[in-house]
């Protein structure tokens, strides 16, 4: 089978790095590289990673700027057939890679999907966020063969924006010119659209075999401070999504999930923020409005 590059961005994981190498370590499939890219850490994560004596780790240092702009250095760097972008606080199945490359091998896929949950740290248990996530809508059938998002017909795939719970075929990723916008957060939205929806072949393993981890220190849960950055990011979507060929066919399943995003993250920002988030979110209504020739979107449908 074929080798698998796996590239994790870090930054100060000195707390998770350590766990991350050594559960890789363990997979019952071996043909991988890990690449590090170190993105501007102050905490040990440099020095743990380099104290691993295994020639599939290939540690970069770059300087400071986001995961996105670290996962496009190291997908530049990666030598795989098979990509996976993962993030060095989550947790995988020591089965992750072999049943991944096999599902991906057997249908020559762009793009392989797992089922997925959580792990909440203060709880330290596991729980299952969203049904899409467990890819419990998807025909059992889609098991067995490969087809691409059209044919699918299942829009609760427009919720699977996370990076770490798929397998990319490189090739599709390079000859699509799929990379992360250069944003602090939200990266992860613009990328999935541009592969679910130019993807030709998605197959799935229905099976949970990654586990997001939940923690406070995150950026992703930092919506006060960077709560611009998921307009920003529907904003690179907008674009990739407007101009699908069967935009009829899922403008809805994607205009809920996209506000009801927003109204998710309206609720955690700061007092001082709750204005010039409302004006912005009643402008992105009536675009998305104004595009579509409709006046279903109504920011009280969301918010109250």
């Amino acid at each position: 089978m074929s080798l698998v590059s796996v590239i994790i961005p870090v930054y100060n994981l000195e707390k998770y790095i350590k766990g991350c190498v050594k559960m890789f370590q363990n997979q019952t499939y071996a043909d991988f590289e890990l690449i590090f890219v170190n993105d501007g850490s102050t905490d040990k994560s440099l020095e743990i990673l380099k104290s691993f004596d295994d020639s599939r780790i290939k540690i970069f240092n770059v300087e400071k700027s986001n995961a996105g702009m670290a996962r496009n250095f190291g997908l530049n760097k990666a030598n795989g057939k098979w990509i996976i972008f993962f993030d060095g606080d989550d947790i995988c199945k020591n089965t992750f890679l072999e049943k991944m490359v096999k599902k991906a091998e057997e249908f020559d896929t762009d793009v392989a999907i797992c089922a997925s949950n959580e792990y909440i740290e203060k709880k330290q248990k596991f729980s299952n966020h969203r049904v899409s996530h467990l890819l419990e809508t998807i025909d059992d059938s889609l098991q067995n063969c490969a087809k691409n998002l059209h044919e699918i017909k299942d829009n609760t795939l427009l919720e699977l924006a996370e990076p770490w719970n798929k397998i990319y075929k490189k090739e599709f990723l390079i000859s699509n010119g799929i990379k992360f916008p250069n944003l602090p957060n939200s990266e992860d939205l613009p990328f999935a659209y541009q592969v679910l929806l130019n993807a030709e072949k998605i197959s799935f393993v229905k099976e949970i075999l990654v586990s997001r981890r939940i923690r406070k220190s995150s950026i992703s849960f930092s919506a006060d401070k960077n709560w611009i950055n998921y307009f920003n990011a529907y904003v690179l979507a907008d674009k990739i999504v407007f101009d699908y060929e069967y935009l009829d066919e899922i403008k809805e399943a994607y205009l809920d999930r996209k506000f009801r995003t927003y109204a998710y993250f309206y609720k955690k920002v700061g007092i001082l923020n709750k204005i010039p988030y409302l004006l912005k979110l009643n402008s992105e209504i009536k675009n998305a409005n104004g595009i579509l020739k409709t006046n279903k979107y109504n920011i009280l449908n969301y918010l109250f």
